[in-house]
């Protein structure tokens, strides 16, 4: 059974394969490092006054290979994937 309770809940086909697709198949994985540039552009809330820590890795949005954080330091991303 679906959902809480002993009633079983209606399944909407087209929302369910619209999910499944966009966490399985459409979606690149979300980045685990991001550089400032891409933070500024594409973050939730990219404020200079935040703490956090950097260290060089490649950027999960541009690729390049630069200082980079969590994209939690930035309020994570604004949208996923960017268009």
């Amino acid at each position: 059974m679906a959902g809480k309770g002993d009633t079983p809940r209606p399944v909407d086909c087209q929302t369910y394969r619209d999910n499944y697709d966009a966490i399985f198949r459409k979606a690149p994985p979300y980045p685990d490092w991001i550089c400032r540039p891409c933070g500024w552009a594409y973050g939730r809330f990219p404020r200079q006054d935040r703490v956090s820590c950097w260290h060089e890795d490649t950027c999960g949005i541009c690729g390049d290979v630069t200082a980079c954080t969590e994209p939690r330091d930035f309020g994570h991303l604004r949208e996923w994937p960017i268009p």
